[in-house]
């Protein structure tokens, strides 16, 4: 029975101590930007991240099909994070989907534009590593006033749709990583 039990232990122990190495790597957080949290940013060319926010998601033309209940909306856009040391922002680009059952018919057309402000750690790292931000993995809300919301819906969505925000503009992007970007920026 020794040398069964031992062949046990000795089998499960490189599979127990690789799981607890990424269980603590996933509970790492993210330092805070170096920007104080009550602070207004503004960048050079007019955007602005909210007092309290960590950066915002702007897509300013996306396109609206439906097809009977299904709705599905796409774009473009562009992601403004405060950068760490209190001097500049990153700037990347991304793609986005979203989709929900709202639906009533078969059509196609432009939508208004579409602004989310991040205000978790977690998805300002997930985007500048290149992660992609999926909605049901965070909490999100259109109520400005919810202090737990990792996302809040600005405008141009609801909360039913859920949604994908992609770093990069192309496949190569999916590969090689998005490009990050650094854009002056000043306190408000």
């Amino acid at each position: 029975m020794s040398n069964r039990f031992n062949r046990v232990l000795f089998l499960t122990t490189p599979a127990a101590l690789l799981a607890t190495a990424l269980v603590a790597s996933g509970q790492e957080t993210v330092p805070p930007p170096g920007w104080p949290e009550d602070t207004a940013v503004q960048t050079e060319a007019g955007q602005q991240i909210p007092a309290g926010a960590l950066g915002i998601a702007q897509i300013e033309t996306p396109r609206v099909a439906t097809l009977l209940q299904l709705r599905g909306v796409t774009g473009k856009g562009v992601v403004i994070l405060k950068s760490s040391d209190s001097q500049d922002c990153l700037t990347l680009l991304i793609r986005f989907v979203a989709g929900d059952f709202g639906g009533d018919g078969i059509s196609a057309r432009a939508a208004e534009p579409i602004r989310l402000i991040i205000r978790s750690a977690r998805v300002a790292d997930a985007l500048v590593t290149g992660g992609d931000v999926v909605s049901n993995m965070y909490r999100v809300s259109s109520r400005t006033d919810d202090p737990k919301a990792d996302i809040v819906i600005e405008s141009g969505l609801r909360e039913s749709h859920g949604f994908v925000l992609n770093p990069g503009n192309s496949i190569l992007a999916d590969i090689f990583g998005a490009a990050v970007s650094r854009t002056a920026c000043s306190a408000l």
